[in-house]
């Protein structure tokens, strides 16, 4: 499977900015009738508020998945620690397209992403996103040599799993 992660670019917030729709109609399916969260804009897009700190802070990174050279999703990290804790690296959104799922591409882009990076790492998952939990706990026992713990969020800052993963020593 050729699989390329790459940066990206500014001129393909665009790009970005139209799958995050997709990733953002997949977790309206998660969202409770009577709450705003699943709710469209007026202009019936789904709203993601400061996507351009991706391209003008250091601590934020956006990077767009190919597989053949066709778009099969994306990856965002910065640094905000579900736990609180500091880290170097979290995942703050992670997605790919449902064509390209359960066929490793996932487990692939997620393990690659964080062996380039070692450091300090956090994942936190929704508690209600049942299918990203069995995702993050099969992708992260194995990465080889990393120390994983799984913890719980306090139901305040995160609701639902925490990841914490060391590099090796």
């Amino acid at each position: 499977m050729e699989l390329t992660i790459d940066p990206a670019r500014m001129d393909e917030r665009a790009t970005l900015e139209r799958l995050l729709q997709l990733y953002l109609h997949d977790f309206s399916s998660f969202a409770e009738p009577d709450s705003p969260y699943g709710d469209v804009e007026a202009d019936g897009r789904f709203a993601f508020p400061d996507l351009e700190r991706y391209w003008l802070t250091s601590d934020h990174q956006a990077f767009l998945m190919r597989r053949g050279g066709l778009l099969a999703g994306f990856a965002l990290l910065n640094r905000w620690a579900p736990s609180g804790a500091g880290v170097d690296f979290a995942i703050a959104e992670f997605f790919v397209l449902r064509k390209y799922r359960r066929i490793g591409l996932g487990r692939a882009a997620a393990r690659r992403l964080i062996a380039e990076r070692p450091g300090r790492w956090e994942v936190g998952v929704a508690a209600y996103n049942s299918p990203a939990i069995a995702f993050w706990r099969a992708t992260l026992t194995e990465l080889d040599g990393w120390q994983v713990r799984e913890g719980a969020g306090d139901d305040e800052r995160w609701r639902g799993p925490i990841f914490a993963l060391r590099p090796p020593a």
